[in-house]
This record gives C-alpha cells, sequence and structure tokens, in this order.
C-alpha cells in the first residue's frame, strides 16, 4: 500500500511542476485573453504572468510566423515598430508611445534567454508578451 501512496505523491508532484512551465495557460489568464478578444498563440508554453500585469508565453516557431499569426488575427489593431522593437496595439494608428503602452498590446520577438529562465526546450525562444491593460481614466 505504501507504494501506491509513494507512485500517487510522485504523480501529484510531476503535475503541479508541470502546471507552473506547463503549456495550459491558467484559467483566470485565459478568461482575461477571452474577454479582451486576444487570442493565445496556439500550441505556446505559458510561462509567467498574471490578467494584471500580463503574460509571458513561448514558442519554437518563428518571431516572423507569430507576428503574421497575430496580424492576421487582430487585423484592426496597428503596428508600432520603432527601437527594434514590434508591437501590435488596440489604437489609432500612429498614436503617442504613452498611448500604446496604455492599451492592449502583443509584443513578439526573440529571446535566447527564454529556455534558461522557465526550463523550456532550447528551441523555445519567440516569446510573446500580452498586456490587457485598461487606458486611464
Amino acid at each position: 500500500m505504501k507504494i501506491w501512496h509513494t507512485i500517487a505523491a510522485s504523480v501529484f508532484m510531476l503535475w503541479s511542476v508541470a502546471a507552473l512551465a506547463g503549456d495550459n495557460i491558467p484559467a483566470d489568464n485565459q478568461a482575461t485573453l477571452d474577454a479582451a478578444k486576444v487570442p493565445a498563440y496556439p500550441g505556446a508554453t505559458f510561462c509567467t504572468g498574471s490578467p494584471t500585469t500580463g503574460m509571458r508565453l513561448a514558442t519554437s516557431d518563428s518571431v516572423e510566423k507569430v507576428r503574421q499569426w497575430y496580424r492576421d488575427q487582430l487585423p484592426n489593431w496597428n503596428t508600432y515598430k520603432e527601437y527594434g522593437g514590434w508591437i501590435l496595439y488596440a489604437g489609432s494608428k500612429g498614436a503617442k508611445v504613452e498611448d500604446i503602452f496604455s492599451s492592449f498590446q502583443v509584443s513578439v520577438a526573440e529571446n535566447p534567454e527564454l529556455p534558461n529562465w522557465h526550463g523550456l526546450s532550447s528551441d523555445m525562444t519567440t516569446e510573446i508578451l500580452i498586456a490587457l491593460l485598461e487606458p486611464p481614466h
């Protein structure tokens, strides 16, 4: 009987670790994405974040492929490309930086540190940052 307790405890511990670094987005984060009508990139791995601070996802797909997917999914959003960055945002074209950073946004970039930071496979270096902050009133 003791062996089954050990096996059950081991399985539970593995599931807990997988949930922390796993592919699934926590329910509260997913609810925020759904409410904002911002999709998570298919197959992306949730790394960290919360509904109030935003979230980081990772994928092994190329940066350009992920950027194009988000452009297709959010066709009414505009792109901010300055200083080597790329941000897709819900706001008017040519918006001021402070307006862009206080709007819904998705940023996609290469980040070779993701595997080290989040215990991912070495090819998961495309970072997706999603911020769903409400603009100040």
